[in-house]
C-alpha cells in the first residue's frame, strides 16, 4: 500500500471515529431532550409535590427497607434519571436532600453512598410531600392510630393540669373569630394537649410533631373549600367537646370512640376516607 492511500484510510477512520463521537453526542443529547420531555409530561412522577421530593423518597424508601445497604454505593444520575423519567438535575436534587438529611455521602468523583439505613431512619416529612394525596392520608390514618389510644390513655391517666390545658385550648377554639387563623391552631394545641395527657412522652412528642407538620396543609385545604361556614365550625367543635368531656369523666373507651368518631368525621370534612382497619 501506498503512503497516500494508507494516510486516505487513516483520514477516513479518523473521520468515521469523529462520525461517531458526534453521534454519541447526539444521541445523548437526545436523551436528555427525552428526559427533560418526561419531566414536562409528568410521565412517571407528577409536579405535585415536586420532583426531586418524589425522587428523594422512592431512594430513602430503597435504604429504609434494606434494598440499598448501608455503605453501598447508589446508582449513577444516568440511571436514576432513567428510573425515574426526570432530568439529572432532578435527581441531583434529590440526591442533595438525602445527603442534607444524612441518608447518603457523596465522594469527590467516586459518588454516593449510602450512610444510613434500616437502623437508622431520620423523622422527617418533607413539607412538598404533604400536596400528595396518598401521604397526606396516610400522615392522617397515623394520627387516628395514635390519637384514638391516646384518648383513651389520657382518660387514665391526665392529671388536673393537663385537664386544665385540654380545656384552655377548647375555650380558644370557641373564642377564635378566625378560623383559619385562631380554630385551627387551637384545633391542634386541643390535639397535642391530650397526647400529652397520655403521660408517654414519645407518644406526645409524635402526635406534636404530625400536627405541625400538617397545620400549614389543612390551613391550605380549608381555606380552598367552600364547607367553612358557621355550622362545619360549631359541629367540629361540638366534637371536641364531646372527646373532652369523656376524658374528663374519665370513660377511656368513651373517650377513644369520640376521638374515633371526631377523625373520621374531620378526614371527611378534608375530603378524605379514613380505612376501617386503621380504626380497630
Amino acid at each position: 500500500m501506498t503512503k497516500r492511500s494508507t494516510f486516505q484510510t487513516s483520514g477516513r477512520a479518523r473521520k468515521q471515529h469523529k462520525g461517531s463521537l458526534r453521534q454519541s453526542t447526539e444521541d445523548q443529547s437526545a436523551l436528555d431532550e427525552q428526559l427533560e420531555t418526561n419531566v414536562q409530561k409528568e410521565s412517571h412522577l407528577t409536579r405535585l409535590p415536586s420532583l426531586p421530593s418524589r425522587v428523594a423518597a422512592a431512594i430513602a424508601a430503597e435504604i429504609l427497607e434494606g434494598r440499598l445497604a448501608q455503605g453501598a454505593r447508589l446508582p449513577t444520575e444516568f440511571e436514576y434519571s432513567k428510573k425515574f423519567g426526570v432530568s439529572r438535575t432532578v435527581v441531583r436534587e434529590a440526591i442533595s436532600q438525602l445527603r442534607s438529611d444524612g441518608m447518603v455521602k457523596s465522594r469527590q468523583g467516586v459518588g454516593a453512598f449510602v450512610q444510613g439505613g434500616p437502623k437508622s431512619p431520620t423523622l422527617r416529612i418533607d413539607a412538598n410531600l404533604l400536596s400528595d394525596r396518598l401521604v397526606f392520608a396516610n400522615i392522617l390514618e397515623l394520627r387516628a392510630v395514635l390519637e384514638i389510644r391516646a384518648s383513651a390513655l389520657a382518660a387514665h391517666r391526665a392529671s388536673t393540669q393537663q385537664l386544665q390545658a385540654i380545656s384552655e385550648a377548647m375555650d380558644r377554639m370557641r373564642r377564635a373569630r378566625n378560623w383559619l387563623s385562631e380554630g385551627v391552631p387551637a384545633d391542634l394545641d386541643f390535639h397535642r394537649a391530650i397526647a400529652i395527657a397520655s403521660d408517654n412522652q414519645h407518644m406526645s412528642a409524635v402526635v406534636a410533631f404530625l400536627c405541625e407538620q400538617m397545620k400549614e396543609s389543612i390551613m391550605f385545604m380549608r381555606h380552598n373549600h367552600s364547607y367553612i361556614g358557621k355550622e362545619a365550625v360549631e359541629t367540629n367543635i361540638s366534637e371536641h367537646a364531646a372527646i373532652y368531656d369523656a376524658i374528663l369523666a374519665r370513660d377511656p373507651i368513651l373517650a377513644a370512640r369520640t376521638m374515633r368518631s371526631h377523625l373520621i368525621n374531620a378526614a371527611r370534612r378534608l375530603g378524605y376516607e379514613l380505612r376501617d382497619e386503621a380504626l380497630l
